[in-house]
């Protein structure tokens, strides 16, 4: 499948934060396009000159994804060459669990363990490293705009009632209303 767009754009927006000291100062933010399905990434792959059909991967990806997922839930981490290793990791609540309690068994996982998340760590190792600094070097950085957070509702002072909508203005039409030269 061709490329239609390779570039990795780039939005920068403006440190709004009064308390912050750097406030007022610009920051990147990767411009997020459209969440590729299973069924695309499928199509993408046999795109490649894959002996294997569309159907075929899929069938084989699914069957991945929900053994990841059934290892995951038994606190194994899945490794992935290439891409990197999938890891479970737990969130306890704020109180944590006295001395007293685990003295006295009273605790069960459920009461202190608020949630399970999934790490991802990519691979680091030789051509199949894909960890942040390297990755960098794989994309095609394009700065696209000004993103900015627009007030649709300058009346209303109550903060919890205001309502927002962001609004991108692309990198050459922002600096001529700012009156500079692109």
């Amino acid at each position: 499948m061709a490329v239609n767009n390779p570039q990795f754009l780039i939005n920068v927006r403006k440190n709004l934060n009064l308390r912050s000291n750097t406030y007022g100062k610009y920051y990147p933010k990767a411009v997020e396009k459209e969440t590729i399905s299973l069924r695309g990434l499928c199509k993408h792959m046999a795109e490649h000159q894959s002996i294997y059909g569309r159907d075929i991967i899929e069938g084989v990806l699914k069957k991945m994804a929900g053994c990841v997922v059934e290892l995951l839930s038994q606190g194994n981490p899945v490794k992935l060459d290439g891409l990197g290793i999938f890891s479970p990791t737990v969130q306890s609540t704020k109180d944590g669990i006295s001395e007293e309690d685990l003295k006295a068994g009273k605790w069960n996982p459920a009461s202190y363990v608020k949630a399970v998340h999934i790490r991802f760590r990519p691979e680091g190792v030789s051509e199949d490293n894909i960890t942040s600094r390297i990755f960098k070097k794989q994309c095609a950085l394009t700065t696209y705009g000004i993103e900015e957070k627009v007030d649709l509702t300058p009346e209303v002072t109550d903060v919890s009632q205001k309502k927002f909508i962001k609004r991108v203005t692309p990198l050459t039409d922002w600096l001529k209303e700012q009156n500079v030269e692109p």
